[in-house]
């Protein structure tokens, strides 16, 4: 089953990074290089079942320590 996302991302590779890459748009080949390489690892930690945790708690205590309840 991680076949598919390996699979998936070099798609994704060859389309995305390689025209930035030559166009030389530094700035977009490297936020799309950090955001591409943390949902790889969480897309192959899901197809190896790993249980990934759901950020929905820290983000919640984060909104209600800033706006309050």
């Amino acid at each position: 089953m991680f076949v598919l996302p390996i699979i998936g991302y070099t798609f994704w590779v060859i389309y995305e990074f390689i025209p930035l890459y030559k166009q030389k748009l530094w700035h977009d080949f490297w936020v799309n290089a950090v955001l591409g390489i943390s949902s790889f690892t969480i897309a192959m930690l899901l197809s190896l079942g790993v249980e990934v945790p759901s950020p929905e708690g820290p983000i919640r205590e984060l909104i209600i320590s800033i706006f309050g309840k």
